[in-house]
């Protein structure tokens, strides 16, 4: 049994140390970052209760990173929740090759990703369409990045 014990407390800590935090994607990716600190996501821990706070299964979904982490500071639905623990990825030299970026654990969430939290089991005041979240969310495709401003465009090219 203390080697049961001993096992569960290694692999949680082994899982813990993947996390960055998302003031780390942000260097790289500014605007994906923008999108997530306006969203929802990124205050869903608090939008819990003190004693919704204490409960395992709102912490679920409201605060995934901190149940994974068992930290405090790791809360809410960051870039991690759904694209994996960026320790062994988020350095320029993987995250340039796509290929080599899986390899190192990245992920490409979607909808099936979403319905882990907001699925039929979980409360929602209206229905949940993945189609339409995608969107709201939306911070890596060709689309997003033809609403961009042409200023910033326009500098890209002047660099």
């Amino acid at each position: 049994m203390k080697c049961l014990a001993l096992l569960l407390f290694v692999a949680s800590a082994a899982i813990a140390s993947d996390l960055v935090g998302p003031a780390s994607c942000r260097t790289c990716h500014p605007e994906a970052y923008r999108i997530w600190a306006a969203s929802p996501h990124a205050r869903a821990a608090q939008a819990l209760t003190p004693d919704q706070r204490q409960k395992p299964l709102c912490l679920q979904c409201h605060s995934r990173d901190e149940q994974r982490a068992g930290q405090a500071d790791v809360q809410g639905v960051s870039c991690e929740t759904c694209h994996g623990g960026g320790r062994w990825y988020q350095s320029a030299v993987v995250m340039r090759d796509k290929d080599l970026s899986r390899l190192f654990g990245l992920l490409d969430p979607g909808p099936q990703t979403c319905m882990v939290c907001h699925g039929g089991q979980s409360p929602s005041l209206r229905p949940f369409d993945p189609k339409e979240a995608m969107q709201r969310i939306d911070h890596w495709t060709a689309e997003r990045a033809a609403r961009k401003p042409k200023v910033t465009l326009w500098l890209k090219e002047r660099r």
